[in-house]
């Protein structure tokens, strides 16, 4: 789901040179070049990989595994980047807590495990539900809801295997709504500052269904507040953050941060309702643009915009053509089956396993939502699927709403401003 990216850079009018040996998206057509480099962190052909970038004029990732990779390379041949150090901490979750605790930023209450003996140590303060994950993974892949240490215990070998440093941690599990931030870095100044609530399913997995965007967010002065923070503690020069916080009352708890653009869609939505595109903003500071944010970006094209995920049980039966589904939601832009005919779907752990998706914009957000609901019930049902999690009655339906900012009251006055 990156292929926006490339059809952003070539509209700067940039040659790619992509170096992609493991991802299952496949981007080689949208490429100048191609080279088939195995590009992960702890097995990269870094090598090669430094040898093409010498004859680059900046180096960027658009993935999770490469992240320590590229800032080390980067830092190395004197191009633009997050830094070495800052590329360390993005793919440690242990590292990135301790900068974070040590900076005096709220982060859940957690430890490193290495063995069991580490989960009997953090539950030794008493009984909580908490999250085991593996230290280096992204995605939600392996990040499961455990209620004690015999559940946690019980779960630990698999985190482990999902681990390529088999290592994982354990942390408080944190009530409250999600968002993600995604901000613009050049310099160590944030220059630009986006926030986008999130939903996920009650499972025992951490699997997102749908996300949010608005032109007007209340939020906005406090994110920009924590995005200056981490900048600080993770030491990031130039880049793209992504970050993510559980908000309780108003309390707001650092969770985990990726110095890549968000993935599932942020970049093709913030643009939407804030005129700004993330992708644009990546390679300009990756070619070291100290303006990389228009000081003024053109209209957000609406208010509003949403995409939901489609998570479905049973067998595929058929491909549905999304122009059977579009017809009588206008506000529902894009229609995506992920998964194809004859192949059998479940609710999944984590986000990899969805079967489809929509999203949309328009001038009244909770309309917007209703018309995204449908389109995935259609979708759905079209593929010969028991939907999940799209209706509000099912168990499995999200267990925190998009929040206060949406509510019909506060629509109308966030409305006025925009064209």
């Amino acid at each position: 789901m990156r292929a926006a990216a490339f059809g952003s850079w070539h509209r700067l009018g940039l040659e790619i040179v992509l170096a992609d040996g493991h991802s299952q998206g496949r981007y080689e057509d949208l490429a100048t070049e191609f080279w088939a480099l195995d590009a992960r962190d702890g097995s990269a052909d870094t090598e090669r990989i430094r040898d093409l970038a010498r004859g680059c004029d900046g180096i960027t990732t658009l993935t999770d595994d490469s992240q320590r990779t590229v800032a080390q390379v980067a830092e190395e041949l004197g191009l633009p980047g997050v830094g070495a150090a800052a590329g360390a901490a993005a793919r440690s979750k242990a590292l990135q807590r301790g900068l974070c605790q040590r900076a005096g930023l709220r982060v859940p209450r957690w430890r490193e495990v290495a063995s069991a003996d580490d989960l009997r140590a953090f539950y030794a303060e008493g009984p909580v539900t908490a999250v085991i994950k593996p230290v280096d993974s992204a995605g939600g892949a392996g990040a499961l809801r455990v209620d004690g240490y015999e559940e946690a215990a019980r779960h630990w070998p698999v985190i482990r295997s999902l681990s390529p440093s088999r290592t994982g941690i354990i942390e408080e599990f944190i009530d409250g709504r999600e968002v993600c931030v995604d901000a613009v870095i050049s310099g160590g100044r944030t220059l630009f500052v986006s926030v986008v609530d999130v939903e996920h399913m009650r499972t025992v997995g951490f699997l997102c269904t749908s996300s949010s965007y608005a032109t007007v967010r209340p939020e906005q002065e406090t994110a920009t507040g924590l995005i200056e923070e981490l900048v600080k503690s993770l030491g990031v020069a130039d880049g793209i953050m992504h970050a993510e916080f559980k908000i309780s009352d108003t309390t707001w708890t650092t969770v985990e941060v990726g110095l890549r653009p968000g993935g599932a869609l942020v970049p093709e939505l913030t643009v939407k309702v804030t005129g700004v595109d993330l992708y644009a903003a990546q390679a300009l500071v990756a070619l070291g643009d100290k303006s990389p944010v228009p000081a003024e970006p053109g209209p957000p094209q609406a208010p509003y915009a949403e995409a939901r995920y489609l998570v479905g049980e049973g067998q595929v039966r058929r491909f549905v053509p999304p122009a059977s589904i579009l017809t009588g939601l206008p506000d529902v832009k894009v229609i995506c089956q992920q998964a194809g005919p004859g192949q059998r779907t479940r609710v999944p752990l984590s986000e990899a396993g969805r079967a489809g998706y929509a999203y949309g914009w328009g001038t009244d957000r909770i309309r917007l939502d209703f018309q995204l609901r449908q389109a995935i019930a259609l979708l759905g049902e079209g593929m010969g699927l028991t939907v999940r999690g799209n209706d509000p009655s099912d168990p499995l339906s999200s267990e925190v709403g998009p929040g206060e900012w949406w509510t019909p009251s506060t629509m109308e006055e966030q409305c006025i401003s925009v064209p």
